[in-house]
C-alpha cells in the first residue's frame, strides 16, 4: 500500500466530508479512495472514520492521525520545494581537496571569481597531498597529480605536470648553463619532499632509471620555498611549468634544456594534474558548475 497516498486521501475526506468529494479533489475514482483508507485502517488496526449513508466523520484516533498526516505531508512539500530551489540556484557546501602547491598557485586566484558568480556556494577547501577517496571522505572534487587514475571516478585532465629543470637567469650567468646530465655534478639541487619521500632526480639510460649525481642545496615540501631559493641563486630545481610561469615569462627564471630525459622519480616522467569527481554527482548543481568552471579556467 502507498501510505503517503492514503494519508493524502484521509486529508481530502476530512476537507470534503465525503468519499466522493475526496475522490473529486484527488482526481481518482471513489473506489480508489475507499480501498486506500480500508488498507490504512487495516494496517493500523484502528478505525479512522465513522461512516453512515449520509456523512463521514473522523473518529478520535482518526483526528489524531489526521493531524500527524498533515504535518508529514507538509514536511514533504517543504522538502520538495527546497530541492526545486536548490536545483535552480547552485548552493550548499562544496568540498574540494587539492594538492597544496597547485591549490595555492592555480586555484586560489580563481576562487574570488567563482564565489562572485555563485554566492550561495560555500567553498570548503582542503590542501592535502594524501590520496582522496571521494565517497568515503565526502569530497565533491579532488585535484591530484600523476598518471591518469582508474575508471572508478571521472578524471578531467587540467594541465601538464611534468617537472622540468630550471634556474634563475642570474644563476646561469654566474655558474653557466649545464649542457649534459654529467655537468649537473658541478651544480646544487633544490629538492622537493613529498609526504612519503624526497624526490631525487633520475635519468633514463638503457631502459633503466639511474639517480643523478648532484649535491643538494635545500630540501622542502613547498614549491613556494623552492621557487624563492631559485630566485636567490641557491641552485637548480625541477618544477612544473604552471608553478613558475610568471617568472619564466618575465625572464627571472629559465628552463635548462638537456639532451636526456630527467625525472623527479624513477618512473615514466610524463604526468598531469587531474580534477576528479564522481559521475552521478555531476547532476548536483553546485558540483556541475564547479567542474565546468575549473575545467574552463584550468584546462
Amino acid at each position: 500500500m502507498d501510505k503517503l497516498k492514503a494519508m493524502y486521501h484521509l486529508c481530502c475526506i476530512a476537507e470534503a466530508g465525503s468519499f466522493s468529494g475526496a475522490a473529486k479533489a484527488a482526481n481518482v475514482p471513489v473506489s480508489a479512495v475507499s480501498r486506500s483508507i480500508q488498507a490504512l485502517e487495516s494496517e493500523l488496526g484502528a478505525a479512522l472514520l465513522k461512516r453512515s449513508t449520509r456523512h463521514v466523520a473522523l473518529t478520535e484516533i482518526g483526528r489524531i492521525y489526521l493531524n500527524e498526516s498533515k504535518d508529514i505531508l507538509a514536511a514533504i512539500e517543504r522538502a520538495e520545494g527546497r530541492v526545486g530551489s536548490y536545483q535552480n540556484a547552485p548552493s550548499g557546501v562544496l568540498r574540494i581537496s587539492a594538492l597544496p602547491h597547485y591549490g595555492e598557485f592555480r586555484m586560489l586566484p580563481l576562487l574570488q571569481e567563482f564565489q562572485s558568480r555563485y554566492p550561495q556556494i560555500v567553498i570548503d577547501l582542503e590542501l592535502s597531498n594524501r590520496p582522496a577517496d571521494l565517497q568515503r571522505d565526502g569530497i565533491d572534487i579532488a585535484i591530484r597529480g600523476g598518471s591518469e587514475p582508474d575508471g572508478r571516478v571521472i578524471a578531467q585532465r587540467l594541465e601538464d605536470n611534468t617537472h622540468r629543470l630550471c634556474a634563475s637567469a642570474s644563476y646561469i650567468a654566474q655558474y653557466g648553463m649545464p649542457q649534459t646530465i654529467a655537468e649537473l655534478s658541478h651544480h646544487r639541487a633544490l629538492l622537493y619532499r613529498s609526504p612519503s619521500q624526497i624526490l631525487h632526480w633520475h635519468v633514463e639510460r638503457q631502459g633503466t632509471w639511474q639517480r643523478v649525481d648532484i649535491s643538494t642545496a635545500q630540501i622542502s615540501n613547498s614549491f613556494r620555498v623552492i621557487r624563492q631559493a631559485l630566485l636567490t641563486d641557491q641552485g637548480v630545481a625541477m618544477l612544473p611549468s604552471w608553478s613558475v610561469e610568471e617568472e619564466i615569462a618575465d625572464g627571472r627564471l629559465c628552463w635548462v634544456p638537456l639532451p636526456e630525459i630527467l625525472s623527479i622519480a624513477a618512473s615514466h616522467p610524463a604526468s598531469s594534474v587531474y580534477m576528479l569527481y564522481q559521475q552521478p554527482q555531476y547532476t548536483v548543481p553546485k558540483i556541475k558548475v564547479a567542474v565546468d568552471f575549473f575545467k574552463k579556467y584550468l584546462s
